[in-house]
């Protein structure tokens, strides 16, 4: 196999676009003699220019021909009155540059470069089109066909790339020294990089967040053949995606549904989102509605409040529910984990019958507020009302592997099922400061570079605190703007008599607690006084709250504790055990989730199996059949690992896109 660099299964490499990812693992596979360098810049001071900067997309190396420099374009093009274009779905035009004049003038300053350095080699160019036949491209000055690598070239790159080298380069220039080591040494010590701005990752990857409800919608049928269910999933999974699909669902078949959650705040997202469709409360909104306060004792209770938590409120409204004869035909519980376990009996009250369905979406470790105490972690079998197995929701669609594996490390509970993360992205970044006015420097200054630099708006940021922002002990007491952005509060707020959320004015920074952010998301999570939050990292209080903070983060996510603190020791431990390798596809062309399975089974005439690796997912078997693995040129085997895009049919997920790995 070709020497290949940055090496995908050593370390983070990304790709603007999926052509390019395409084109680099077609490289992998050629003959050893080839060094391949994706991404190349070159930077310079040429006379009369100044410094003058050029990325190249591959620089090819081979000791008997010389090298080849490729500019390399996905998708489809236009070429119009001497300009070029990409075209999306709807035809709409993009100007692109001259992909012919781009490898050009690399090509030409390139040779310069070298001279400098002294080393003599041939050097030509190519243009790859990897969606573009030959035969369509119109005769111009602008464009040479022979230096053009197609649909139909692309097929056999490495012929394809050595015969343009060989009828670009005279004989007389191919008979040369090997200048390998040399070229490596140039090209990886001065110029080669892979950048990755954080605006254009959020703008590719984020509508993949959005739009996986209809992965989610293939889960309906199988989980509403079930009446008495328990869902258990991690924190990104989709369990209130699918609470409120499964909620559609059987308002559709004309049922009576009552969806319960445990946030305030997420409660009035879910109410804007299934009106007229089902009835959502909070289970602290529920009992109040039936005029009974779970939290708080009446007047005429003459117990403790201990008592009236543990003994008598939940009676008290289970009486309440068969005065009033208010049943439900569906009963949805979200997060619960957040319930008190005395306060199943009376909910239970709320079913119409026997023919009713019951559903509870849990995370093990997200038991801040309820079932697992203040001490002790949250066993379901031990509190829920529903009894094992329950239905597990295995892929993560959420949070990035990084950020995922990151959190991981404060999960507590027993028997914990880890899902499986797809999508690469950053690494969550830790900040440590020694004194308040350290943090608030620190943190204007991370809050400027995201809206300067990386062209972030100010609403896709969350500052989520673990203290009351404005409690003594918090470092944002008194604090109502950073980097000259006002700070919103997020919460819940009455008007006419009317509860409701404020709408977060424009160009204004998000801050929450975060208990209150709860089921929530965002792209940007920014975690502050969590060293001041009064709990060891080994509390279970303390880890959950970690937990549930850390994926509240879509695509990135910051984390400041005290310096010494150790929370902070705890952060890097958790951070030291992020894998930082794969390749990372940015344009809105790339594969969804890349996923990595063992083969446990292949049949060459019907059908293959591969376990996804990773804890607690040996029984999540995948199919994939005989045409991909042709399409793929592999020939697997037993224990091999291979790499793979899912697609859904029907209820079934096949495994497409197979490549070769040794991740």
């Amino acid at each position: 196999m070709a020497r290949v660099l940055p090496d995908a299964n050593r370390t983070r490499v990304v790709f603007q676009s999926a052509a390019e990812e395409g084109f680099y693992r077609k490289c992998k596979k050629f003959s050893r003699h080839w060094h391949i360098y994706y991404s190349c810049n070159l930077s310079a001071i040429e006379e009369g220019k100044g410094m003058l900067d050029n990325e190249m997309d591959f620089v090819l190396y081979h000791p008997q021909h010389g090298i080849v420099v490729v500019e390399v374009k996905g998708g489809r093009i236009k070429y119009e009155e001497g300009k070029f274009f990409s075209l999306n779905r709807f035809d709409e035009l993009f100007a692109i540059k001259n992909p012919f004049q781009q490898a050009l003038v690399w090509k030409s300053r390139f040779v310069l470069q070298l001279k400098k350095q002294r080393l003599r080699v041939p050097v030509c160019h190519a243009v790859c089109l990897p969606s573009v036949r030959e035969s369509e491209l119109p005769v111009s000055a602008a464009i040479e066909p022979e230096i053009v690598i197609g649909r139909k070239r692309y097929a056999s790159l490495e012929r394809a790339l050595l015969e343009i080298m060989q009828r670009s380069i005279p004989a007389k220039f191919r008979n040369f020294r090997d200048v390998g080591p040399r070229l490596e040494k140039f090209l990886l010590g001065a110029t080669f990089t892979s950048r990755l701005y954080l605006r254009d990752y959020i703008d590719s990857h984020d509508v993949r967040v959005r739009d996986l409800d209809t992965i989610h919608e293939t889960l309906v049928t199988p989980l509403s053949s079930s009446s008495w269910l328990g869902i258990e999933g991690e924190a990104g999974t989709g369990k209130s995606m699918l609470a409120v699909l499964l909620a559609r669902h059987f308002s559709n078949a004309g049922q009576q549904v009552l969806l319960l959650s445990s946030n305030p705040l997420q409660s009035l997202a879910l109410k804007a989102e299934l009106d007229q469709v089902a009835q959502v409360y909070t289970y602290l909104e529920l009992a109040e509605s039936f005029g009974v306060n779970l939290l708080v004792p009446p007047d005429n209770h003459r117990g403790s409040r201990e008592e009236w938590l543990q003994l008598k409120a939940s009676p008290a409204l289970e009486k309440k529910i068969n005065q009033q004869k208010k049943f439900y035909d569906v009963l949805i519980c979200d997060e619960a984990q957040d319930v008190q376990p005395f306060w199943w009996k009376a909910l239970q009250e709320l079913l119409r019958g026997r023919e009713s369905r019951f559903y509870l979406f849990f995370d093990r470790s997200q038991g801040v507020f309820g079932s697992g105490g203040r001490q002790e972690k949250f066993e379901p079998d031990k509190v829920l009302p529903v009894a094992a197995p329950y239905f597990p929701l295995v892929h993560n669609y959420r949070t990035t592997r990084e950020i995922a594996t990151f959190a991981r490390s404060f999960r507590t509970g027993a028997s914990i099922l880890q899902s499986h993360c797809g999508r690469l992205g950053y690494e969550p970044r830790l900040l440590a400061y020694r004194q308040r006015q350290d943090f608030l420097q620190q943190l204007t200054e991370l809050i400027a570079y995201l809206v300067e630099h990386e062209m972030v708006d100010p609403s896709e940021i969350a500052i989520l605190s673990g203290r009351e922002p404005n409690a003594a002990e918090s470092l944002l007491k008194d604090v109502r703007e950073l980097a000259g952005l006002p700070l919103h509060r997020f919460r819940l707020r009455r008007q006419k008599g009317k509860t409701g959320l404020a709408e977060q004015p424009q160009g204004s920074l998000l801050l929450a607690t975060i208990q209150g952010f709860k089921g929530l998301e965002s792209r940007i999570a920014i975690l502050v006084n969590l060293s001041e939050y009064q709990l060891s990292i080994e509390h279970p209080i303390m880890s959950s709250l970690f937990y549930v903070a850390c994926t509240r983060a879509r695509h990135m996510l910051y984390v400041f504790t005290s310096d010494g603190d150790a929370k902070t020791t705890a952060c890097k431990k958790a951070a030291a055990a992020i894998k930082s390798a794969g390749a990372l596809v940015i344009d809105s062309k790339a594969a969804l989730h890349e996923f990595v399975g063992t083969v446990t089974w292949y049949d060459p005439q019907r059908v293959g199996w591969l376990s996804i690796a990773g804890q607690n997912l040996a029984k999540s078997n995948i199919m994939f059949f005989p045409h991909d693995v042709k399409k793929a040129g592999l020939k697997p085997k037993i224990g091999q690992k291979l790499r793979f895009t899912p697609r859904n049919e029907g209820h079934a997920t096949i495994a497409t896109d197979l490549q070769e790995t040794s991740n």
